[in-house]
């Protein structure tokens, strides 16, 4: 065998090239260039903003890398798409539960990885797991925009998609405001919302707010009423 650098370059690279290497098992191998990127766009490898997983038909337990419709199905518009089961181990075996978590109450799309005309994008509502030991959660979707269906066997990138974010509020109605004394309210929006407050006859009140964390503040009005508190 000749020297690497005897070789001439080939300057028109093509999905059908090959290369040469090494199998697992220390035999030598051609590798076609297309198979290399199927791989590469298929494993997660290289898809560092979203988690790769494979659309399967069966109404069986999910393995790692996996999702499906609740019941099984093939063929199925993105349109129509309102819950799926989703695997929360990627096909490498690593934990992707918190990264699904982080998209709840922001948006989801779905695309195919060999065709990205092929996608769905949604508000994501809700990714429960109904046993703590289960491996896949249950998500429910609310359908915003998108092209074809879901096919079987292909690959699909999850990603974050702020198209679909869900903009989080408070409501607290009917609370009893003493004059110069503190209210604590307890809106868990993991932010510092804005915060509007109306008496009972529908009239803007302003009170001192201070914001103890980014899930409550304490209010303070120079006079007693009755009246709702509004945060987002």
């Amino acid at each position: 065998m000749g020297r690497i650098s005897d070789y001439s370059l080939d300057t028109t690279v093509q999905v059908t090239d090959k290369l040469l290497g090494s199998n697992s098992d220390g035999t030598t191998r051609n590798f076609k260039l297309d198979a290399i990127t199927e791989f590469l766009n298929t494993s997660g490898t290289i898809n560092l903003n979203g988690v790769v997983e494979q659309f399967q038909i069966e109404d069986t337990d999910l393995i790692r890398g996996k999702f499906k419709l609740p019941n099984g199905g093939n063929g199925i518009n993105f349109s129509q798409v309102t819950s799926l089961k989703v695997s929360l181990k990627n096909i490498s075996n690593v934990d992707v539960s918190k990264f699904f978590d982080h998209l709840v109450g922001h948006g989801l799309k779905i695309s195919r990885v060999d065709n990205i005309n092929e996608f769905g994008q949604y508000t994501f509502v809700s990714a429960v797991k109904a046993n703590p030991a289960d491996t896949f959660a249950t998500f429910t979707l609310a359908y915003l925009n998108g092209n074809s269906t879901l096919r079987q066997d292909k690959h699909y990138l999850f990603n974050l998609d702020n198209s679909g974010r869900i903009d989080k509020n408070f409501a607290q109605e009917n609370i009893n405001f003493q004059a110069n004394t503190e209210k604590t309210i307890s809106h868990n929006l993991a932010k510092f919302p804005a915060v509007t407050v109306i008496d009972s006859g529908g009239s803007h009140i302003v009170g001192d707010v201070q914001h103890t964390d980014n899930n409550t503040f304490k209010i303070t009005f120079k006079a007693t009423f009755q009246g709702s508190v509004y945060a987002n």
